[in-house]
């Protein structure tokens, strides 16, 4: 045995074992450790929610074997860091092309579905998934205040929200969105890589009807679309 090599197995101490150093329990997280995990997940999953979507959107597309081999070997990359980030960055109880949407004088602005999002990239990747449903109009708000004002003039019959916007929390669109007549029948999903199961809970107690942690698959996504969009809803 070299002198970098030891046992691994427990020792026998008075008739009974000792706990090993790999099965020793691990010391409790501090605050600072628990929200640096919390802000890194939400950071890795952003990213990965457009690598998942525009790989599946890809696998859709006809194409040679050998793309679609590069494709589904991306996608099973993609996941199982995913599954890694879900895994280490859980909770302990856990079980610019669109920065401004203009309003043009005469245009018809009625949408089916709104999504107030402020990363072009995110906005991008449900405009393209939305692709498989022409017949649904999608407008993009990339702040807060012009979603509300959005949703207050268009009624749409389903919102998209991220919560990280530049001019305010989702929450609190979402609150507003619940407070005013005009808006507070409107479904409101959310859509954020904040995985945390205290902020689901508290939104969707709040109002929303559902929350989707980017990133998300496309068949649930669009059932929820459909779901929504398709529904008769009392006014």
């Amino acid at each position: 045995m070299t002198p970098f090599e030891g046992p691994l197995v427990n020792e026998t101490v008075n008739g009974s074992e000792s706990v090993s150093h790999a099965s020793a329990v691990k010391p409790a997280r501090t605050v600072e450790e628990e929200v640096f995990r919390s802000d890194l997940n939400h950071k890795l999953r952003t990213p990965l929610n457009a690598i998942i979507g525009f790989a599946e959107l890809l696998a859709l597309k006809p194409a040679g074997t050998r793309q679609n081999d590069d494709v589904q070997q991306l996608l099973k990359s993609a996941r199982e860091m995913l599954a890694i980030i879900q895994r280490e960055l859980a909770e302990p109880c856990a079980d610019g092309a669109h920065d401004g949407t203009a309003i043009e004088p005469g245009r018809d602005l009625s949408c089916d579905v709104l999504y107030v999002e402020d990363d072009a990239v995110n906005f991008t990747l449900v405009e393209r998934i939305l692709e498989f449903r022409p017949a649904i109009r999608l407008l993009h708000a990339p702040r807060g205040e012009l979603g509300l004002e959005l949703a207050q003039t268009l009624q749409p019959k389903l919102i998209l929200l991220d919560l990280n916007l530049p001019d305010m929390h989702g929450s609190d669109v979402l609150r507003r969105l619940q407070r005013e007549r005009a808006t507070a029948e409107i479904p409101v999903v959310v859509l954020s890589a904040d995985a945390t199961a205290s902020q689901i809970e508290r939104l969707l107690t709040a109002g929303a009807k559902n929350y989707l942690t980017k990133p998300f698959d496309l068949d649930p996504f669009l059932a929820l679309v459909d779901e929504f969009v398709c529904a008769p809803r009392n006014v």
